[in-house]
């Protein structure tokens, strides 16, 4: 009896150990993103640059230091002032992160590799990306997402060319622990139920 005890003590500890970790939560994101082509590319696609907004992500851990993103592009709005779209963008990217340890508690740098399908004036065409980011919290539950992909368009596909996407969101920290656990841990969160 001792032992099933001190076991259920164990695992309890390590599920709240394990969900403090800050890369060790489902997220969801919305923010807005800026391409960039170069002036040969820009000539193509009608735009040196444009504008994205929203811009919609969601992130699933899979392991210690992997997760899973899935994010879309779109630009609604043609027109912000600084930057005017005469072409459409939309993408749908899909990446796997790897996270690095927390810099100074706050700030979770990251890498990516992935690829998207990205639509433009033409059509659809895929790309291959790689990138980096990183997730400053404010909260336990609420963070500010930088990030920059290059998305490599092979020569063969007329409809797109390489371009660089810089993208700024929120992030929600999804707290699923608590679904299932029934309330929140005290002191330091776990990853984010709707806690915002």
């Amino acid at each position: 009896m001792k032992n099933k005890i001190l076991l259920i003590v164990v695992l309890c500890c390590s599920i709240n150990l394990f969900s403090q970790n800050l890369n060790d939560s489902w997220q969801i994101g919305i923010g807005m993103g800026i391409t960039k082509f170069s002036e040969s590319d820009a000539a193509f696609i009608g735009d040196g640059y444009q504008f994205q907004v929203p811009v919609l992500s969601m992130t699933m851990p899979i392991g210690e230091r992997l997760s899973l993103d899935g994010a879309m592009s779109f630009n609604t709005i043609d027109d912000v002032g600084f930057i005017s779209n005469s072409a459409k963008y939309f993408s749908m990217d899909g990446s796997l992160r790897y996270n690095f340890d927390a810099i100074l508690d706050k700030f979770s740098p990251y890498v990516f590799v992935g690829a998207s399908v990205v639509d433009s004036e033409r059509k659809m065409t895929p790309t291959f990306n790689i990138g980096a980011g990183g997730i400053y919290w404010v909260s336990d539950n609420i963070g500010i997402n930088p990030q920059i992909y290059y998305k490599h368009s092979l020569e063969s596909f007329e409809s797109m060319r390489s371009h660089i996407q810089g993208t700024l969101g929120v992030v929600f920290r999804l707290n699923w622990n608590n679904l299932f656990e029934g309330g929140n841990h005290a002191g330091k969160s776990t990853s984010g139920g709707f806690c915002f």
